[in-house]
């Protein structure tokens, strides 16, 4: 083991933040050869794409996830070199003028100044030196060594690359698994703080037989079915069991069956395994997996594909599952609390659900009553959303509500149920420019004319798997409000990459017009 390697290891292992060790071995490697840039890349291949993971340059280490488009000439002599450094991993030096290195260079020029600032003329004079990185067999991406100039690496180092090639595959490796942990553990947490975070308001009212249900049944392991009206809570109450129930240390997970295209449902509910399908760049953990210890919400049970019906069933009645493309059997070690708006026994009778799971899940039937039917509550929860959105919204004073406001609420029918009164309350404050808020004039408007909700999306029926992708997404976008990237937006509700969308968008011929045209 030489002492380069020792060095570049000892830096490169120094933290979990790839940024960071990635600038402590830029420093070390500068001093031992020419050197104004490292980064480090891995490849999507069915779009054909590089994506520049991070690098490190004098200005320090630097997070990038930047996709450059490769052309098809190149990509194919990159698979070679690829397939070749699998049976004899050799570092290559490569020139301005190679095809590789001109796909890189207006990523090169911006990021480093040493390049960028050069006469004219001489601005794409640039050589690398890289390395595949792989970790136990398999490739994880590329290393590449830049400077400014021309013939500027040599066999002396060609022999650095390959001392400092393994410790670098293996922090990448550790790097993305960790990136993993954190991207789970916060959704976790979301999912965890989003539903055990609601009040049950109405407990000793209108809500109280339910309360005294939930009692009885938090203390046990069984399944739950929580039936009911759209909008009337249901989501609320699988909290309120969840944290009476002796698992309520562990965390509190949700799938919306209704919002999962159907050949994602099985990576959903169990996770895969990396290269299991098609897309599948990462090893993925199921709800399953992340519920482990907790409690698993499954919202819209109803709108559960028939194929994924049968494997959630064999997981309820064995307890064990597979990741897709795994081997190894885990453990599912879970309560499942199940809900939906539909009619679940009429669907059995139609055939649309199995009649076993239907059995499985109905231990414990839980109906939630429709707000129209608990008026009594409707004082306590304008108070509760008033404080909230008050708090959201940044407001400096607490609204007051005019006179005979109770009234007109109270006797309204309130077909959208708790979720409606909550918008209610939301747009009264936004138009009520520091008035005491009215509902009158809000609640004087027709019923939607259909029971399908703006937030209920449905699966496409028929159609090819583009037609069905490209209609999956602009229904997400139109959820979405448009927004792409970045918390609840259309890439994180759909589980790709913003950048991979938005190719997928491209494919599609989807604009991001202020309003998205939905199929």
């Amino acid at each position: 083991m030489s002492d380069r390697f020792r060095e570049v290891a000892r830096r490169i292992f120094s933290s979990l933040d790839l940024e960071s060790a990635l600038f402590d071995a830029y420093t070390y490697l500068k001093g031992i050869m020419p050197l104004d840039g490292v980064f480090i890349t891995s490849y999507d291949y069915d779009q054909k794409k590089a994506r520049v993971i991070s690098l490190a340059c004098a200005e320090g280490g630097i997070g990038l996830d930047e996709m450059i488009s490769i052309s098809d000439g190149t990509w194919e002599m990159m698979g070679a070199w690829h397939e070749e450094s699998l049976q004899n991993p050799t570092p290559w030096i490569r020139d301005h003028t190679h095809p590789i290195n001109k796909e890189f260079m207006g990523l090169v020029k911006h990021w480093l100044p040493s390049v960028r600032n050069r006469p004219e003329g001489s601005r794409n004079l640039c050589c690398t030196i890289s390395c595949v990185l792989k970790n136990q067999g398999e490739i994880m991406g590329n290393l590449i060594l830049a400077a400014a100039g021309e013939s500027l690496y040599n066999e002396s180092h060609l022999d650095v690359m390959t001392d400092i090639c393994e410790p670098f595959g293996m922090a990448l490796a550790n790097a993305m698994r960790f990136k993993d942990l954190v991207r789970d553990h916060q959704a976790l947490q979301r999912d965890t703080r989003q539903m055990a975070g609601d009040v049950m308001i109405g407990a000793y009212g209108g809500l109280s037989e339910v309360r005294r249900l939930i009692e009885q049944v938090a203390p046990t392991d069984s399944p739950v079915l929580l039936f009911g009206e759209t909008g009337t809570g249901k989501e609320v109450v699988a909290g309120e069991i969840h944290k009476l129930s002796p698992r309520s240390k562990g965390p509190l997970i949700r799938l919306n069956c209704g919002a999962i295209p159907e050949s994602l449902m099985d990576s959903e509910l169990f996770g895969h395994q990396k290269g299991a399908f098609t897309g599948a760049f990462e090893t993925s953990v199921g709800r399953f997996e992340r519920a482990a210890g907790g409690t698993l919400f499954l919202d819209e049970i109803g709108e559960l594909p028939m194929a994924a019906q049968v494997k959630l069933l064999r997981v309820l009645q064995s307890g064990e599952f597979e990741r897709v493309g795994g081997t190894r059997v885990m453990q599912a070690d879970v309560r499942i609390i199940a809900a939906t708006h539909r009619n679940l026994e009429a669907m059995v009778a139609e055939g649309t659900f199995r009649s076993d799971l239907w059995f499985r899940l109905h231990v414990f039937p839980l109906g939630i009553p429709p707000l129209r039917r608990r008026t009594e509550d409707i004082p306590a929860m304008v108070d509760h959303f008033i404080l909230r959105k008050t708090r959201e919204m940044n407001l400096p004073y607490r609204p007051r509500l005019d006179e005979g406001a109770l009234t007109a609420l109270m006797d309204y029918h309130w077909p959208g149920n708790v979720r409606e009164l909550q918008n209610l309350v939301e747009r009264a404050l936004i138009l009520s420019g520091g008035r005491p808020l009215r509902f009158e004039a809000l609640l004087n408007r027709p019923a939607p004319r259909t029971e399908t909700k703006a937030w209920e999306v449905t699966e496409p029926r028929s159609g090819t798997f583009d037609d069905m992708a490209a209609s999956w997404i602009r229904k997400t976008l139109v959820l979405c409000q448009g927004k792409i990237a970045g918390p609840n937006g259309a890439a994180e509700r759909l589980g790709l990459h913003p950048n991979t969308l938005r190719s997928k968008m491209k494919k599609y011929g989807i604009s991001l017009n202020r309003h998205v045209n939905v199929d």
